[in-house]
């Protein structure tokens, strides 16, 4: 046994500061935080795997300012480790992990500990204090807290226990110890399946992990999807686990790319999708920032699942695009896509409200050179279905009697709906929610796009060769000469004729309507498969970029 007199020697070595940050490829922006696991999704336990296999493992630190990783400790030797909250926490046989007691479990983390009351600035002095203590026969762990290394030693279900076995361990060293643990701002770092503790960091900001690797890039797998980058872990107000995964904007693409398109198409495909993308996520910086990230991996930003169906062919495209945006008057533009137009792009004005430059309508002429899934679709909808599926999305309406496309874009897109209800009469929508409006799973709908067309024989007069879709459409001159519009029900409208006084007649056809449609998405920047076409018909990406967006250019910005 070393002497008790050698720690106390050790605990006043001269500090020495330690700076120590591994090198990364970019910051600031070209670094992008994804949220992965957040808000509701939040994980009581975070399983991390490194790819690149036994032998490699992590370091333990934290993300600052600059998005630079700076690492605190190393966990050698192990490609298998698991964050959990500072709490009880419970692991059954397939190894998922529990806050809250199963049926069954094979073993339990504690969340109280004893901690070394002295601290240290240096990983070495860290790793010196570890030494001796070992020495007496104690499982000790290290952990950062409050801008210092510590000691930590034992797992212990209650404080009380923690209490306890205080007494005994500063009789047997002489050195003086402190109960602490079940902390709201604490992260463990185990090893996978096991109540092994390899660190802890308990310092009032988020944890974060870096893969260590030998040579290249490593990639890391997490809830079956593999990534690049690191990892920071954030229990926002105390509670489970937000997961976020700190990545380059040229690894983020291509992670992006081969689920946006199918990466085997056309190189200068893929490259104009790795163009979007990155420009599309520079924009977004900051939407997610109450929730401690850029961007989100799903569909309400751009879909992001790492590299598991990337290939040489994607990740070739990505590459070949690095260090650029698409551009307009020097700023980054919002780079908006979509499946498919049908035909014809829109103007974002018209969709979204808000009109931007470079956001115009333009002919999506080259959709007819592929075999888009999305170009022949339709639906047969009764009335009554409609009827059924306002009242599902919240519309105050009884029984919908007619139902039309009130308005159309110059370029043959549908701006407005109108539908008529026989008690609260005629209502319209317009932008986005004339594509959006019908689309129920539950009824089995999806209006996939703003291209469509919706023809009826259920209501509506004919005046000359024209259709009226609703009586709010016909006009009346009164006495004074004033032009009124009709309202009411198509019965109550009388008309006067040499042969007296009758009825209008709506004709007797089935109440059904019929949509249909190409193309699918919002309308708006980009169409994917229009670009597919243009690329295979030898157009190279930095024109497709130009068409789909007005007066852009490609390159790099200040």
């Amino acid at each position: 046994m070393k002497n008790r007199n050698l720690m106390k020697i050790l605990l006043s070595v001269f500090i020495i500061s330690l700076v120590y940050i591994l090198p990364a490829k970019a910051a600031g922006s070209d670094v992008l935080k994804v949220g992965l696991f957040y808000s509701s999704n939040a994980l009581p336990a975070a399983n991390l795997q490194n790819v690149t296999g036994i032998g490699y493992g992590y370091e333990v630190g934290y993300f600052d300012s600059a998005r630079q990783f700076v690492p605190l400790y190393s966990i050698d030797s192990t490609n298998k480790i698991t964050m959990v909250k500072d709490k009880l926490m419970y692991i059954d046989s397939s190894n998922t992990y529990y806050d809250v007691k199963p049926n069954s479990f094979t073993t339990t983390i504690s969340p109280y500990h004893l901690q070394l009351n002295t601290q240290f600035e240096t990983r070495e002095e860290l790793e010196l204090a570890i030494y001796v203590l070992s020495d007496y026969g104690l499982t000790v762990f290290p952990a950062y807290t409050n801008d210092a290394y510590a000691v930590r030693m034992g797992q212990y279900e209650t404080k009380t226990k923690a209490e306890e076995a205080l007494l005994e361990v500063a009789a047997t060293t002489g050195l003086e110890f402190s109960v602490c643990g079940y902390s709201n701002t604490c992260y463990t770092v185990t090893s996978t399946g096991t109540n092994k503790i390899f660190f802890e960091y308990d310092n009032g900001t988020p944890m974060a992990i870096m893969p260590v690797y030998a040579e290249g890039k490593a990639q890391t797998w997490f809830k079956g999807y593999k990534y690049y980058g690191g990892f920071e872990y954030n229990r926002v107000n105390g509670n489970d686990i937000s997961v976020i995964n700190y990545v380059t904007e040229d690894d983020y693409a291509k992670g992006v790319v081969p689920y946006e398109v199918n990466p085997n198409w056309h190189t200068e495909v893929l490259k104009v999708q790795a163009l979007c993308a990155k420009s599309y996520a520079q924009n977004c910086i900051g939407k997610h920032k109450s929730q401690g990230f850029d961007i989100c991996d799903t569909t309400h930003c751009q879909v992001y699942n790492g590299t598991n169906q990337a290939t040489a062919n994607s990740d070739a495209a990505c590459d070949a695009v690095s260090g650029q945006y698409v551009v307009y008057n020097g700023k980054i533009a919002n780079t908006f896509f979509h499946a498919s137009s049908g035909g014809h792009t829109e103007d974002v004005e018209n969709i979204w409200g808000n009109k931007i430059d470079y956001l115009r309508g333009v002919p999506d002429d080259y959709l007819k050179y592929t075999s888009s899934p999305y170009e022949d679709w339709s639906y047969k909808l009764s009335l009554d279905k409609i009827t059924q599926i306002l009242k599902s999305k919240g519309y105050s309406v009884t029984k919908i009697t007619d139902f039309y496309v009130s308005k159309y874009s110059k370029y043959g897109n549908v701006l407005q709906l109108a539908f008529v209800d026989q008690t609260n009469g005629r209502k319209t929508v317009s932008g986005d929610t004339a594509r959006t409006l019908l689309n129920s799973s539950s009824h089995g709908v999806t209006i996939y796009s703003h291209r469509y067309t919706v023809t009826s024989d259920s209501a509506g007069v004919y005046v000359g060769n024209r259709q009226v879709k609703s009586i709010s459409d016909i006009f009346a001159i009164g006495a004074d000469l004033v032009k009124k519009a009709l309202t009411g029900n198509w019965n109550e409208v009388k008309v006067l004729s040499k042969n007296g006084v009758s009825t209008i007649s709506t004709g007797t056809g089935s109440s059904d309507i019929i949509i249909q449609g190409s193309g699918s998405g919002h309308n708006i920047g980009m169409s994917q498969w229009g670009a597919r076409g243009m690329a295979e018909k030898g157009i190279n990406y930095i024109d497709i970029i130009k068409h789909y967006f007005t007066g852009v250019e490609v390159g790099n910005v200040d």
